[in-house]
């Protein structure tokens, strides 16, 4: 398999960006050399400019690949969260969900990359949890990636999930009938089980043979992340997602904290929120 070098450009909390060359030769890691990017990447990830990059030779070819994490936390959830996690309205206003996706770099020999990508508040987390105890949810920082030409085609990795942290525990109930006195029938939830903070994979919509939509899920079929193929050299190729991290209460029996009902299909099939993906290519 031939080497295909990449780069990366970090963003932090702080004014200061950093770009560190990378290739990757079968399964290891070497310093690469990339010094300069295409100026609507600058434009995409550094609004005020990429003035400091001016003085740079110019670039190699290259084609940029950049998640936009747009989305927001349900006001419900959010309310939850600001209770357990004891932060004010304008820390709370800051959170933003984690996603978690693994995009495939084809380039026109065959080979290709796999670059994982993960963007969001990486303490978005019940503090009952100890977030080192999920290693997955810090284990990078990565919004994008820069490929040396010639890139064929980028999309999903085929057979993974996009997906998005639920930084609560959710308590499953069952509705179940019991015998009262005098025989007659008694219906309650049960507790029955508990599912803790994880990446929950986001599901598209299921449909019949017409198209029509059978179990709304987390994606609508038309809001799913398309394929960019023939991709042009310079290409900045941004990837982003909208939508709304969410959770389910069962006002019946837990509506102080996020719980459902395992029999209702509809509410589970939601669990995560609702997003879409827009992909374009500049």
């Amino acid at each position: 398999m031939s080497c295909q070098p990449f780069a990366v450009w970090r963003s932090w909390k702080s004014p200061v960006y950093r770009a560190l060359g990378l290739a990757l030769c079968g399964a290891g890691l070497c310093v690469g050399g990339c010094t300069a990017f295409n100026p609507s990447f600058l434009a995409l990830f550094e609004p005020s400019g990429g003035g400091s990059f001016q003085s740079l030779p110019p670039p190699p070819g290259h084609v940029v690949v950049g998640l936009i994490n747009q989305t927001e936390i349900d006001e419900r959830l959010l309310t939850y969260l600001k209770g357990i996690m004891q932060i004010s309205d304008e820390e709370a206003s800051n959170l933003r969900p984690r996603i978690r996706l693994r995009m495939r770099i084809t380039y026109i020999d065959g080979t290709f990359l796999t670059v994982e990508f993960i963007d969001g508040s990486p303490d978005l987390i019940d503090p009952a949890f100890d977030a080192q105890a999920f290693p997955d949810l810090n284990q990078n920082d990565l919004n994008n990636a820069v490929a040396l030409c010639d890139v064929a085609r980028v999309e999903l990795e085929p057979n993974t999930s996009i997906e998005v942290f639920m930084p609560v525990e959710l308590d499953q109930y069952q509705l179940v009938e019991t015998t009262g006195v005098g025989g007659d029938i008694v219906t309650s939830f049960e507790l029955r089980g508990t599912i803790t903070p994880q990446f929950w994979p986001l599901e598209i919509d299921t449909t019949d043979e017409d198209g029509n939509v059978i179990l709304q899920q987390n994606i609508g079929v038309r809001d799913t992340l398309s394929p960019t193929p023939s991709v042009i050299c310079g290409s900045v190729i941004a990837i982003t997602v909208n939508g709304t991290l969410a959770v389910p209460f069962l006002d019946e029996v837990s509506p102080n904290k996020p719980s459902f009902d395992q029999d209702d299909e509809a509410t589970e099939a939601q669990i995560g929120g609702r997003y879409e993906f827009i992909v374009t290519v500049q």
